[in-house]
């Protein structure tokens, strides 16, 4: 899938303006993080899932763009009480290895329902900013990675929520 492509369907699917979620690509691009554009080529490069976690953490955990490559690994470093990488989890939903879930990420760590297990990754401040990621939409993002269309996520997402309740 092509990078443009992650880009927007992150954009559409955490309601985050696209030109912000590229312009956090493009930082995570300058460090080395999402493969760059090479030679003459005129089109966006491919990218594969595990690209696309680093920018849904770097998207996630989004503190401002002088910080961005910083960002993405530190949230994806929290760590879980038995060692697990909050991007190692985070993985495995999207290669459809996990059920997604739930995800809050607060400064110094987050909580996740993967599998239908809560998980704390790191130590989530008590109080304070978070950003959430829903198990609908994360299922939603899962899905069009695997190359549905936008209408067949939004199925995904609306049967993740009756089977959830």
């Amino acid at each position: 899938m092509r990078l443009s492509e992650v880009v927007q369907i992150l954009a559409r699917r955490l309601d985050v303006r696209p030109g912000r979620v590229s312009a956090i690509a493009s930082r995570l691009q300058h460090a080395g993080l999402l493969p760059i554009t090479e030679g003459s080529r005129r089109y966006p490069p491919e990218v594969e899932v595990g690209h696309a976690a680093t920018l849904l953490l770097a998207v996630i955990g989004d503190r401002g763009l002088g910080c961005v490559p910083d960002t993405a690994s530190a949230v994806g470093d929290y760590r879980s009480q038995d060692g697990g990488r909050l991007a190692d989890a985070l993985l495995a939903v999207l290669r459809g290895q996990a059920q997604p879930g739930d995800l809050i990420v607060k400064q110094d760590g987050a909580s996740a329902t993967f599998n239908g297990h809560h998980l704390v990754f790191g130590n989530p401040a008590e109080d304070g900013p978070a950003r959430f990621v829903t198990g609908p939409t994360l299922a939603a993002i899962v899905a069009e990675l695997s190359g549905a269309p936008p209408d067949h996520a939004d199925a995904v997402a609306a049967i993740t929520i009756i089977r959830n309740h």
